[in-house]
């Protein structure tokens, strides 16, 4: 499992980035907010409430649907009720986690699973509203047998005897097979779909591959739908309405 570039680190500060996290204080937005809690309450009645340490994946057909940005804020807003929550970046190949979070990349799921790095020293601790995070590491030239190796594995199971919750952001079913290999070993996967832009043939396509090999499929978040259309006004009423309670 060689890597390439195991010491390249960067830290990115893009302001193109800097709105994507609902969930901070700086720029909040009541609507988006409750949406995302919405999404927090759906999934904790989804799971076994006796789990101990679930381990959530948030995947999308094809790229641009928001997936990382969901992974992000629904980390976030379960570090918020006051549960050990870690996001782990799974998108060995294309990975935004820490660009969005403005981190430096750093060792990763990639320098641990080979052995160049220890699991303890690889987490960024209260990244963001006591979020923890793990980036995904140096790029490696073979994703998915890293993702499926035992190390991996045993990475997991780890950090299930520590936190409450393990998210991952894992890439898009219809590019590469990672998400599919990685729902094995998970509670349940969420599914992000863009409005105007998810087609009924990518998510088909999601749908039959998760199945495939039995996943567990929580739901599907529609992204990309406030303020569109004649349901603003009503939107902006409920904003308005809930914020003065």
């Amino acid at each position: 499992m060689a890597l390439k570039n195991s010491k390249k680190y960067k830290v990115y500060s893009d302001d193109r980035d800097s709105n994507i996290l609902y969930t901070d204080e700086e720029v909040s937005n009541f609507a988006k907010v409750e949406s995302y809690k919405v999404v927090r309450t759906n999934i904790m009645f989804s799971l076994p409430k006796s789990e101990e340490g679930k381990v959530i994946a948030i995947t999308s057909s094809v790229p641009k649907e928001g997936k990382t940005t969901m992974s992000i804020n629904l980390a976030i807003t379960f570090a918020q009720t006051g549960s050990r929550v870690v996001l782990v970046d799974c998108d060995l190949r294309k990975p935004r986690v820490h660009r969005y979070l403005k981190h430096e990349l750093g060792d990763g799921v990639s320098n641990i699973v080979c052995g160049y790095a220890e699991l303890e020293n690889c987490i960024c601790k209260n990244v963001r509203g006591g979020l923890d995070i793990i980036t995904s590491g140096a790029i490696p030239p073979n994703p998915v047998e890293i993702l499926t190796s035992d190390e991996f594995k045993k990475m997991i199971d780890t950090l299930k005897q520590t936190y409450d919750y393990i998210f991952l952001d894992t890439p898009p079913v219809s590019v590469v097979t990672d998400a599919v290999v990685v729902s094995e070993i998970c509670s349940g996967m969420v599914v992000v779909a863009k409005a105007d832009y998810s087609t009924f043939d990518m998510v088909d396509y999601t749908l039959e591959s998760l199945n495939k090999v039995n996943a567990k499929i929580l739901g599907f978040v529609l992204t990309n739908t406030y303020g569109k259309g004649k349901g603003y006004k009503y939107d902006r009423y409920k904003y308005e309405y809930y914020k003065s309670e």
